[in-house]
């Protein structure tokens, strides 16, 4: 069986185009990554132009806009003055100049802080700073403020000698000698120890100096005020506290009677001894010798006031405290009698060593 088919269409010569199909649409998840790396792309290239142009500026010599010299000194100064007002003794020493301090020793922070605490640093102004650009390496900056309520004004001087171009300044403290008046007397100032004769700096408030000797005190409770370290500081004066008193009198007694105890010619307590013969031919008869105390005498010692010295503190010294009565036997050509010194024989001034637990008396 053969196959049949069917004729072709004759279409005048040419073949029909088939129908156009339409694509699917693609999504714009390609257009958007494409528009942030663009975006990125523009960011990096714009920060790099930025740091092309800041190291052709170094490069040349330039730099970054940064605080001005009067801005820094302000800031110092300000940061000074605040720790100062919050009772931060050591921030305020971190910022002075320390050179200044290097030959002075610096108290416990402790001691700072009640020295603040008991005299309050207030700012009341800060002037603009002065400053000439002729001399990049020095200025000024005034200050109102108060310490234990004084009004106060100071002109800090402030410096930039350094390669880091960081300004110091000169501090409000002010250098204190310890007194030779006060050596062996274990001087505290606001509760710290320190040397006899030693260097101390303070910076501003109120210091009390107190002594931890046993009986000895002070002439002044009233404490060191220091404002704008141009003060002129002046410490008290030792002096016998009330006990003190009574154990240098009771030390003085204890010398005077053994003195007074005893029968030979030399007796001690500065006075003279007594001659072996009088001028008028009387020999004294050895270990008769008695010396008595009037009343006037007497009450001369339970009055005094011991004095410490200047140079020695615990060395005290009292009053001169005045003569005796004294007789002795004595014979001449075979007779005996009682003979008397006139005026008795005076004892010298007494002296106590205070630092010495046995109270030796010496006498001048």
């Amino acid at each position: 069986m053969s196959q049949q088919f069917a004729p072709m269409p004759d279409y005048g010569g040419s073949m029909p185009t088939p129908p156009l199909q339409t694509p699917p649409k693609k999504k714009r998840t390609g257009l958007i990554i494409g528009l942030i790396a663009g975006g990125v792309f523009v960011l990096l290239a714009v920060l790099v132009v930025i740091a092309l142009v800041i190291f052709l500026a170094v490069r040349n010599g330039g730099s970054v806009a940064g605080p001005s010299p009067e801005e820094k000194m302000t800031a110092v100064v300000t940061d000074y003055m605040d720790a100062l007002a919050a009772g931060d003794g050591a921030g305020a020493l971190e910022i002075e100049q320390p050179e200044l301090e290097s030959a002075s020793a610096q108290l416990p922070d402790d001691a700072y802080a009640a020295a603040l605490e008991a005299a309050p640093v207030v700012v009341t102004a800060i002037a603009e700073p002065v400053y000439d650009s002729a001399d990049e390496s020095e200025g000024a900056v005034s200050v109102d403020y108060t310490v234990g309520g004084e009004p106060m004004q100071h002109e800090f001087t402030l410096f930039n000698y350094s390669d880091d171009d960081t300004w110091s300044l000169i501090g409000l403290g002010a250098t204190a000698n310890v007194p030779e008046s006060l050596s062996g007397l274990g001087v505290t100032i606001n509760g710290a120890a320190v040397e006899d004769e030693q260097q101390v700096y303070l910076l501003p408030g109120a210091y009390t100096v107190a002594t931890e000797l046993e009986n000895f005190a002070l002439s002044s409770e009233e404490p060191l005020l220091v404002a704008n370290g141009e003060e002129s500081l002046s410490f008290p004066d030792p002096v016998l506290s009330e006990d003190g008193q009574n154990t240098f009198r009771g030390a003085v007694q204890e010398a005077v009677d053994d003195c007074i105890a005893q029968t030979t010619l030399e007796a001690g307590c500065g006075m003279q001894s007594v001659p072996a013969e009088s001028s008028d031919g009387w020999t004294v008869t050895e270990d008769t010798v008695k010396r008595t105390m009037s009343e006037d005498t007497q009450r001369t010692i339970d009055t005094m006031e011991g004095t410490p010295s200047y140079d020695e503190p615990t060395y005290v010294e009292g009053d001169s405290i005045g003569s005796l009565d004294t007789t002795m036997e004595c014979t001449k050509n075979g007779q005996n009698g009682i003979c008397e010194i006139w005026l008795g024989g005076g004892m010298s001034i007494p002296n106590v060593d205070m630092a010495d637990p046995e109270l030796p008396v010496t006498w001048s």
